[in-house]
């Protein structure tokens, strides 16, 4: 796994996406945490990744739409 920072913003989503894209797949639930506590994500992006189920992931485009489909990123976003 890497452990360099990608491009964006340290710690938050849009760097992470950059670092995820740089990793081999298939990548379980454990493998994209290691990767994440490696490159320094936030305690909210953290929390969200603990939330994703726990299968392989073929990119970081499907881990990206499990992050949008968690409780945490649900319960963050205004009612229509």
């Amino acid at each position: 796994m890497s452990t360099a920072a990608g491009p964006g913003t340290r710690g938050g989503v849009p760097g992470f996406r950059a670092v995820l894209d740089a990793e081999r797949f298939p990548l379980r639930r454990w493998q994209v945490l290691a990767v994440a506590d490696d490159y320094g994500v936030d305690t909210r992006t953290r929390t969200k990744l603990e939330q994703i189920p726990d299968r392989p992931y073929v990119d970081a485009g499907e881990v990206m739409i499990a992050l949008s489909m968690t409780p945490t990123h649900l319960a963050s976003r205004t009612p229509l």
